[in-house]
């Protein structure tokens, strides 16, 4: 995408955003960091999202507007979640239709999934509100790795479908990965000149390694393994059960601590692994945690030995960038991961360390290797950091910034008041933007 520009000399203007996500406001980490990032440059933001039990309808955090929809999220089949989709829709409807009548908000961005949430913004598009659409996630790629078929699969048509007339809806859409730009400009859901890249950054106020050092495990003897997280099938959780078998007599110590994320009626999965342990004569070291909030994880992440990442390779898995993976590059931990194209376009040779989902002989070798060689995994580590120096969340925010300038017609940046021209803040940005969306670009291409 060539880099979004408007007139020079714009004048700075306080604009309106309102957001919908379906999704709880506070643990999207993607949504608060766009929210909050507008807010403190002195624009008003209003985010309505889902209500979770005991919660205000309304609330303001981190001067981020909350409307909370009567609507809580719940695990269920197919059926419920396209039955949650469209009430929020409704929902999410009738408030920005509301909103624009009383005062209209200058850009509408609506998170995906569903991508049809964008409709939801269909009153303020007609009277003059600008539309964003971003995309979290491919919905046709998702839904085929969950139900396990083609994308040509009768129950997937659907979906790109409505993810077609979704992306030609909005103004601009915005894609989590280079990838997800370059297979949707291939489907011929948008053009790439109304779309860009912003990655998912980790939030480095938090993963801070000087803040929570490197420690390693209570146990000098012990080599840590951690999973985080939803424990599926799909998220591969049975790997890191695996491995501990294989690589026990080599590394007396390896053990793996598990912080589940589970919702009501979702034990079965963990009682799986819990057996597959008992089957592989590992019980003894899987050591299952309480769930943790997401302030606490850097501190658990500093008492591990290793990062991992282990899912089941799928159509969605292969090109979809987990936040844990960057979150544990600024944690300064190594890591070991299934070979995703993702992964391949995002690091380098020497920065992490690959295995083909199910090699569980590679997996426990480079472990190994991990535990015999401790200062090269340090040093793989610090070349990993290149990841956050080209990806950091100022650079990534830039992008967006530039792009609703251009949506707008106006600088989102204020300067003082005896500068002339752009300030040198805003001249870095669009350095920084231009500089990453060339090398979007070049990894698109690959």
């Amino acid at each position: 995408m060539k880099a979004e520009k408007r007139e020079k000399g714009s004048p700075f203007r306080k604009i309106r955003v309102g957001m919908v996500v379906h999704a709880y406001y506070e643990k999207d980490a993607r949504v608060r960091r766009y929210a909050e990032s507008l807010a403190k440059l002195g624009h008003y933001v209003e985010v309505v999202a889902l209500r979770a039990k005991g919660l205000p309808k309304h609330e303001i955090i981190e001067g981020v507007h909350l409307v909370r929809a009567p609507l809580d999220r719940k695990r269920g089949g197919t059926l419920r979640y396209i039955f949650e989709y469209f009430v929020f829709l409704l929902l999410s409807f009738w408030h920005l239709a509301k909103q624009t009548f009383r005062k209209r908000f200058d850009v509408v961005h609506v998170h995906n999934m569903p991508d049809f949430l964008v409709f939801s913004a269909l009153v303020p598009k007609i009277f003059g509100s600008k539309v964003v659409l971003d995309v979290h996630d491919l919905m046709p790629e998702v839904y085929a790795s969950k139900f396990h078929c083609s994308l040509n699969h009768p129950m997937i048509i659907p979906l790109r479908i409505q993810e077609i007339a979704s992306h030609l809806f909005a103004d601009r859409v915005i894609f989590a990965t280079s990838i997800f730009q370059h297979l949707a400009v291939a489907r011929g859901t948008c053009e790439k000149k109304d779309s860009l890249v912003v990655l998912n950054a980790p939030d480095t106020d938090l993963f801070d390694e000087c803040k929570h050092p490197w420690k390693g495990p209570e146990n000098p003897q012990e080599f840590r393994l951690l999973y985080l997280g939803t424990v599926s099938d799909r998220h591969g959780p049975d790997q890191l059960i695996r491995v501990l078998a294989k690589a026990k007599d080599r590394i007396p110590g390896i053990r793996l601590v598990l912080h589940p994320k589970l919702a009501d009626g979702e034990g079965e999965p963990l009682a799986a692994l819990e057996r597959l342990a008992r089957e592989l004569g590992v019980e003894d070291r899987l050591d299952i945690r309480p769930s943790i909030d997401l302030r606490e994880v850097p501190k658990v992440m500093s008492r591990s030995s290793v990062g991992t990442f282990t899912p089941h390779m799928d159509v969605h898995i292969d090109i979809a960038l987990s936040l844990k993976v960057p979150e544990y590059v600024a944690m300064g931990l190594p890591i070991v991961t299934v070979n995703t194209k993702i992964m391949r376009t995002l690091f380098q040779e020497g920065e992490v360390l690959y295995f083909e989902d199910g090699d569980i002989e590679t997996f426990a070798n480079h472990l190994v290797f991990l535990y015999e060689h401790p200062a090269e995994g340090q040093a793989m580590a610090r070349r990993a950091k290149r990841f956050l120096n080209e990806h950091s969340w100022d650079q990534e925010f830039a992008n967006y910034r530039l792009a609703l300038e251009s949506l707008c017609g106006c600088s989102l940046l204020q300067q003082p008041a005896d500068s002339k021209g752009p300030s040198p803040s805003e001249e870095h940005s669009r350095t920084l933007q231009t500089s990453s969306q060339t090398k979007a670009e070049k990894a698109s291409s690959r």
